[in-house]
C-alpha cells in the first residue's frame, strides 16, 4: 500500500517536469533543414539552359557526355534525380537502363507524335513546352520549393512571350509549301503544319528536280530553308534558283551560339519566318 502511494506521488511530481520540458522544446528556435538542390542532368546545352532557368537555386544542372567519359560523370549521373533528353534514342537513357537507375525522365520528343525525327531541341515550340513540363516535374518532385519553380517558369514565360506570339502568328498561315536542303527543322515545320515539297534534295531525280524548279519559278514555294554547311551542288543550285525567283532564303545555324540562350536564338529564326509573310511595300 505504501509503495502504491509512493509511486502515485512520484508520478504526480513528474508531471510538471514533463510540462516544463515540453514548453522548453516549443520555445527553443528550430533550425530549418538545409535544402539540397535537385540534381538534374542532360547532354544538351539547350536543355541545360532551360533547366537551370526553371530550377535556379533550387536545382543544380550538370551537362554530361552521353558515354560518361569523364571519371566523375558516372558518379554525378548516379546521383541525378531528373534526366532531360532530346529523344528516346539517347545514350544517357541507355546508361540509365544499364545502371538500373530510377531518376525521373523528361524526354522532349514526347510532345510529338512522330518519333522518327531528330534534333527536337531546334523546335521553338518544344522549348516552350519543355519549360512548362519541367516546372511541373520539379514541383511534384520537390513540393517545398513549388513556388520557386512556378515563379521561375513565369519569369521565363515573360522572356519567351515574343517567341510564343511569333509561333502562333506562323500557325495562322495556311497552305504553306517550302523546300529545305536538310531536314533539321522538319519537326518545327510539321508543328506549323507547313508542307515540304521534297523529302531529300540530294536523292531527288532530275525529272522531279525539274518539276521543283518550275514550282519555284511559278512562286508556288513560299521559302527555302538552308544551313551554312549545306554546300552541295544541288544545295547551291536550289538556293540560286530561289534567289533568282525572289523566293526568300532562310539560312539557319544548327549550333547554338555560346553567348545566347536557346529561346533568344530561336526567336531570331521565328522572326525570319515571320518576315516571309509580311506584305512587300511597294516603292514610291
Amino acid at each position: 500500500m505504501k509503495k502504491q502511494v509512493f509511486y502515485a506521488i512520484l508520478t504526480i511530481s513528474l508531471i510538471p517536469i514533463g510540462i516544463f520540458l515540453i514548453g522548453m522544446k516549443m520555445t527553443v528556435a528550430t533550425h530549418p533543414t538545409h535544402h539540397v538542390p535537385v540534381q538534374i542532368v542532360t547532354d544538351n546545352v539547350a536543355y541545360q539552359q532551360i533547366a537551370q532557368a526553371v530550377a535556379n537555386t533550387s536545382g543544380h544542372v550538370s551537362l554530361l557526355s552521353g558515354n560518361l567519359a569523364q571519371n566523375n560523370e558516372k558518379s554525378i549521373f548516379k546521383q541525378a534525380e531528373i534526366l532531360v533528353t532530346d529523344s528516346h534514342q539517347n545514350q544517357l537513357l541507355t546508361q540509365r537502363r544499364n545502371l538500373k537507375l530510377h531518376s525521373k525522365l523528361l524526354v522532349a520528343s514526347d510532345v510529338v507524335k512522330n518519333q522518327a525525327y531528330a534534333n527536337y531541341w531546334l523546335s521553338p515550340e518544344i522549348t516552350l513546352k519543355t519549360i512548362a513540363r519541367l516546372s511541373d516535374l520539379l514541383s511534384d518532385l520537390d513540393p517545398r520549393n513549388r513556388n520557386n519553380y512556378i515563379n521561375n517558369s513565369q519569369k521565363l514565360n515573360e522572356q519567351t512571350q515574343a517567341l510564343s506570339q511569333g509561333i502562333e502568328s506562323l500557325k495562322q498561315e495556311k497552305n504553306v509549301h517550302y523546300i529545305a536542303t536538310n531536314n533539321a527543322q522538319q519537326v518545327f515545320m510539321t508543328q506549323l503544319n507547313y508542307t515540304s515539297d521534297v523529302s531529300n534534295i540530294e536523292i531527288t531525280s532530275d525529272k522531279d528536280f525539274d518539276k521543283l524548279t518550275k514550282r519555284i519559278r511559278d512562286k508556288q514555294i513560299r521559302f527555302v530553308l538552308t544551313a551554312s554547311q549545306d554546300q552541295s551542288d544541288r544545295d547551291q543550285h536550289l538556293v540560286a534558283l530561289a534567289k533568282s525567283a525572289n523566293i526568300p532564303v532562310i539560312t539557319f545555324n544548327q549550333v547554338l551560339p555560346s553567348n545566347q540562350k536557346v529561346w533568344q536564338w530561336q526567336l531570331t529564326f521565328v522572326e525570319q519566318l515571320q518576315a516571309v509573310f509580311k506584305p512587300v511595300e511597294s516603292g514610291k
